[in-house]
């Protein structure tokens, strides 16, 4: 009788671990595949890089610019480097040059917003976003599901 238990104890364990490596492949497959939109439409929300006081980098989101820039918190909307990061109140502020374009990656632990754009007279113009949420992951317990059970069908098939 403990014999069938450790069997049965076993193939679940074994179950929910194949489970959760098919989640994990299919949420990195699903944000690295997430659509870009092309828009010139700014959300209120998008974060947008700056150079603050003593030249550090700091961000904003798109709708406090026009306040921020009115207080003078901060310089400029052209980065200093190539690439840099700072870590903000809500999660990370990441960007990087790319083709002369700002790509400016705003992330925390349920979302990730990627903006790029360029700068014109101060004036920062969208090019395209990606604005992964936390649909990636419920999608790939979808696709997990999906996947386990054709795995257990062929498996049973043989």
């Amino acid at each position: 009788m403990s014999q069938e238990k450790r069997g049965f104890f076993a193939k679940a364990f074994l179950l929910l671990m194949i489970f959760c490596g098919l989640v994990w492949i299919w949420t990195v497959t699903f944000i690295v595949a997430w659509p870009w939109d092309k828009s010139d439409i700014w959300k209120p929300e998008f974060r947008v890089v700056a150079v603050c006081d003593q030249e550090e980098p700091c961000g904003f989101a798109y709708g406090q610019l026009a306040d921020a820039k009115a207080k003078g918190l901060y310089k400029t909307l052209t980065p200093s480097g190539d690439a840099g990061e700072v870590l903000e109140k809500d999660g990370w502020l990441q960007w990087k040059m790319v083709n002369g374009l700002i790509e400016a990656k705003s992330s925390s632990w349920y979302f990730q917003t990627t903006i790029r754009y360029k700068v014109e007279n101060e004036q920062p113009v969208l090019v395209e976003y990606q604005d992964v949420s936390a649909k990636a992951f419920y999608y790939g317990i979808a696709a997990a599901l999906l996947s386990l059970l054709g795995i257990y069908l062929r498996k049973f098939r043989q």
